[in-house]
């Protein structure tokens, strides 16, 4: 017997072969004959649809006699001069079968028969197997219109008749995808209204209503149906008309799904996402790591598809790569007889195989899958792996772990299913937000966290997850160990693996967070695994959901394990006693990795050595704690080979307490020396200058114990910019100039530009423009052709220093605007900040209202990056902004801040400064005159001016004028020979002194 099916593809079969039709008008010839199967169809008719252009009736004929080999009986195509007949019974096409079959679903539904509806219904769907009239040419979209409109109106018949019977939640996610993909289908939205009331969620199938109502207004300017309104009022009302139908009614479809258990958490997307794909393909792979939750979810979407033959599962864990996968399926199906009574029960109806835990038996489930779909056409596969089939046609689903407020809210449903009484005040829920961090949001291990709510509290499940493969068992459960234990699920998976495999587990789990390629791959050759071997290795991990992939900012990939694959590799590498050869290796490649950011760190590849420090930190600490304990001299290598990355980077004490915690007294000299070089200049970047200056004197007498010139300069070097945070400009011109002439002599470019830059800013502070300027030009000379991006960016900041210096305030704000904005286009952001700063300095001076969002911008910067000296620096100078436009409270809290952060660190330049403003804030005579004393002893002219100015108001204040006039004199005189740093602008009690003077009653 001949059929023909239009819903999808094409095709012709006799029997259970399928026949070899000619491509194109042949093929579309024939599916327009069996939409009128049996009937007449003029030639006309067929030229006018199967041609654009006119054609003539000869080729038609040709058309019509291919078609009659191709189906091997010319009598199947009748012809007389006037057209011709597809031959056929009618109910042998698919889609004159499924108009037959929709009418019975409205028959039945008629009598009050909702069994018979739905299994029409279903029947009805499962005729479908893709796009309708698929590669047919323009003349078949009414066709095609027509009949998907039969199929969504089967969907809507089915959906309906669900919910008659009773459904309610478990249908809810299908119809929310429905509904989306149908917004104006009323039939869909009473279907989803009245299944949410029934789950219990009144408010949401009140919120449902609001929706379509909305939809249908906006679309379509019309109100909804009669039965949609009525249906509103009957939720209002809570009607018992809406409760569940008559339990007596069963509807006899076939399957073996377990009963539903508790309602998932976080997978609603999934859930939809899924229900579309098994709807668009007939297979859909479900992949991802142990204990994600892929049988669960597989499960739960199994149970919405409309499948006459029923949704079976078929679990594959139990079985071996000798078994024969297609009697293992006849067996769920209760089907004897072998494979060809499989196929057989499998082409009566519509049937969904739901196959789980496909990953150990992949190949033979493939093959299985293969022939399944190409000999039944109304089959459709759902299979959970962890490693896709790999057929033509499968739809992977990638089902990643659950989301951290997901994973929250999982466990705290589970632990109040466990233990109803359960309370959880502040701290519980911060030990359950532990807990969910902790377990990578996979469920399994979340729910047997949860489970163990029985007998333990949650902050005692949180403290006990070091030793999470004890804890994450449920000794109660019946189940296999894989699915009641986490080191059960995950050990099926580590079991399956190439040795090779399992050692690219081993490696990963010495890194800390995530990898590069390279360096896997480095630990990958240690542990024996050949090179040649490793891409594919790592490539079958990834496969497998055993390793995921994140993008990295240089454009590559690198490599994470979750917490508790990386614990469970761990353990089985301890196991095998090759953690020292891991450890070793690991630590090995950072070191090479250092020696490189050394050498190219001051260079044009500046930029790939700030990645890598920013993305190695953790693996970089990782492999110093490992040095520590059993290669310090490796440790040692590692620090001062990263160093001056860290100080470009700006990451000042924390970089810093990396290099001392690697020194160790037997290294040698001239390694500890660099060490101590590096932290001195760290620590003095973030502004603890007693520390620096300790690192310094070490570095210093180390050195005075080598011949090395070079090095002895960099301590000259290194001491001139410790002057710079001290606010000693003579030391800084006077070390800077040393180290100078010493470099000048070696022939070192790099070195000699960052000392001219350091002297150019040493005349900066002394006011001397022309020697700044000739400084930092040379400097920018030397810098420019070496390609060190941080170096100009401060040679930048250096010339709208002096631009500022000159009062060419436009020019500096250019400048300073420019070093800011480069500094944090290239992620320097303690020198966005120190620049940004400096601009906001000089539109202080220029009265833009934008220095105080510049200021609070550089203060953010400065403690994004823990650079306390600069964020000091800012709130000094914001502060006195903020009291010359009259918010004095908001400038001493700013001020207070900043002298305890002084105090702490041991002073610093503008410490006095910061004293004097607050002094002044406050109106406190005595502390302004111990700061003027102290600015006197020290030589600090600005400190000296702003004091004076201050205790001329206060006495102009208390109607002593003479006093005022005289110490205002005396600033005056002294403010001419700071005026690079100090314009009238800044004097805000001296205009004040003036004023009270002039007037006292003001």
């Amino acid at each position: 017997m001949l059929t023909v099916s239009v819903l999808g593809t094409v095709e012709a079969r006799r029997g259970d072969v399928r026949l070899d039709l000619p491509a194109g008008k042949t093929s579309e010839l024939l599916a327009r004959l069996a939409l009128a199967a049996g009937s007449h169809v003029r030639a006309d008719a067929l030229i006018e649809d199967l041609w654009s252009t006119p054609t003539g009736r000869n080729t038609l004929q040709s058309k019509v006699s291919q078609l009659r080999r191709a189906l091997a009986d010319k009598d199947l195509v009748r012809g007389d001069q006037d057209g011709y007949t597809l031959a056929i019974d009618p109910g042998a096409v698919d889609a004159v079968r499924l108009e037959a079959l929709a009418a019975e679903v409205v028959e039945a539904r008629t009598a009050g028969d909702p069994a018979r509806a739905l299994e029409r219904s279903r029947e009805g769907l499962a005729l479908f197997r893709g796009e309708v009239l698929a590669e047919v040419g323009d003349w078949a979209a009414p066709h095609r219109t027509r009949l998907e409109e039969l199929r969504l109106g089967l969907v809507e018949d089915a959906m309906a008749v669900r919910v008659e019977l009773g459904a309610g939640s478990e249908v809810v996610a299908e119809l929310e995808w429905l509904v989306e993909q149908h917004p104006l289908r009323e039939g869909l939205w009473t279907s989803l209204i009245t299944a949410l009331y029934r789950a219990g969620r009144q408010a949401e199938a009140l919120a449902a209503y609001g929706r379509v109502r909305n939809a249908l207004v906006d679309e379509l300017g019309i109100e909804p149906g009669a039965a949609l309104r009525s249906l509103e009022r009957q939720v209002l009302q809570q009607s018992p008309s809406l409760d569940a139908g008559d339990p007596s009614v069963v509807v006899a479809v076939p399957g073996n799904l377990p009963a539903p258990g508790a309602p998932l958490v976080g997978r609603e997307e999934d859930l939809a996402g899924l229900a579309s794909a098994m709807g668009d393909h007939r297979l859909v792979t479900v992949v991802g790591t142990a204990g994600v939750g892929k049988t669960r979810l597989a499960t739960e979407v199994g149970r919405g598809p409309a499948a006459a033959g029923g949704v079976w599962l078929v679990r594959l864990d139990a079985v071996d790569a000798t078994a024969d996968l297609p009697q293992v399926v006849a067996e769920t199906l209760h089907v004897t007889g072998g494979g060809s009574a499989l196929l057989e029960r499998l082409s009566g109806s519509g049937t969904v195989l739901l196959l789980d835990n496909c990953e150990h038996v992949a190949a033979s489930a493939a093959a299985l899958v293969r022939g399944l779909l190409d000999a039944v056409p109304h089959v459709r596969v759902l299979a959970t792996s962890q490693v896709p089939l790999g057929l033509d046609d499968e739809h992977v689903h990638v089902l990643e772990p659950l989301t951290h407020d997901r994973s929250v809210e999982l466990f705290t449903r589970r632990a109040r299913e466990t233990r109803r009484r359960l309370v959880l005040d502040t701290a519980s829920l911060a030990a359950v937000e532990e807990v969910c961090w902790s377990l990578d949001g996979l469920p399994l291990a979340i729910e047997l966290a949860a489970s163990r709510v029985r007998s333990m509290s949650v902050r005692d499940i949180a403290r006990r997850l070091d030793d999470r493969f004890v804890l994450l068992r449920d000794p109660t459960s019946q189940q296999h160990e894989r699915r009641r234990a986490l080191s059960g699920a995950i050990g099926w998976s580590y079991d399956l693996l190439f040795p090779d495999d399992q050692r690219g587990l081993w490696a990963l789990s010495r890194f800390a967070g995530d990898a590069s390629l390279d360096a896997t791959e480095h630990v990958l050759r240690a542990l024996g695994v050949p090179g040649d071997a490793v891409l594919d290795t790592i490539t079958r991990l990834v496969d497998r959901s055993l390793v995921s992939i994140e993008d990295a900012d240089s454009g590559g990939v690198r490599y994470r394990l979750l917490d508790s694959i990386q614990a469970f590799a761990a353990a089985r590498l301890a196991e095998s006693g090759d953690t020292s050869v891991a450890a070793a290796a690991h630590a090995g490649w950072y070191a090479a990795t250092a020696d490189w950011c050394d050498e190219h760190v001051r260079g044009e590849r500046q930029p790939e050595c700030l990645a890598i420090a920013r993305a190695e930190r953790a693996n970089v600490d990782l492999a110093l704690a490992w040095c520590t304990a059993h290669d310090p001299e490796l440790g040692l290598r590692i620090v001062n080979g990263l160093g001056w990355t860290w100080v470009v980077l700006g990451d000042g004490p924390a970089g810093a307490a990396r290099v001392r915690q690697a020194l160790t007294p037997g290294a040698p000299p001239r390694d500890r020396a660099t060490a101590l070089l590096l932290a001195g200049w760290l620590e003095a970047s973030a502004g603890n200058v007693a520390l620096a200056g300790s690192d310094l004197d070490g570095a210093g007498e180390l050195v005075a114990g080598l011949d090395d010139p070079v090095l002895s300069a960099d301590v000259d070097r290194h001491r001139a910019f410790l002057a710079i945070q001290q606010g000693r400009p003579d030391v800084v011109l006077d070390r800077a100039a040393a180290s100078l002439a010493a470099y000048r002599l070696e022939d070192v470019p790099w070195r000699t530009a960052a000392s001219l830059l350091l002297s150019a800013y040493g005349h900066l502070m002394l006011g001397d423009t022309a020697a700044a300027t000739r400084d930092a030009t040379e400097a920018v000379g030397l810098l420019g052709p070496i390609g060190d991006s941080w170096g100009m960016v401060h040679a930048e900041g250096i010339l709208g220093g002096i631009a500022q210096a000159e009062h060419r305030y436009d020019e500096a704000a250019r400048s300073l605007a420019r070093a800011a904005d480069g500094s944090a286009t290239l992620g320097f952001l303690g020198q966005a900040a120190l620049h940004r700063a400096g601009l906001a300095r000089v539109q202080q001076r220029l009265g833009d209202p934008a220095a105080v969002a510049s200021y609070e911008q550089a203060i953010g910067e400065a403690l994004s990056v823990g650079d306390g000296r600069l964020t000091a620096t800012a709130r000094l100078n914001l502060a006195r902004l903020l009291r010359g436009a009259g918010r004095g409270a908001d400038a001493v809290t700013l001020l207070e801040e900043s002298q305890r952060w002084y105090e702490s660190a041991g002073g610093g330049d503008f410490a006095l400064l910061t004293d004097c403003v607050l002094a002044a804030a406050r109106d406190d005579d005595g502390a302004l005159r111990s700061v003027l004393a102290a600015s006197r002893a020290t030589g600090d002219v600005q400190v000296q001016v702003f004091a004076l100015d201050a205790l001329a108001r206060l006495a102009a204040g208390t109607g002593d004028p003479a006093t005022s006039d005289e110490l205002l004199a005396e600033s005056d005189r002294l403010a001419a020979q700071v005026a690079h740093v100090v314009d009238e602008g800044d004097r805000i009690d001296a205009v004040a002194a003036r004023r009270l003077t002039r007037d006292p009653t003001r």
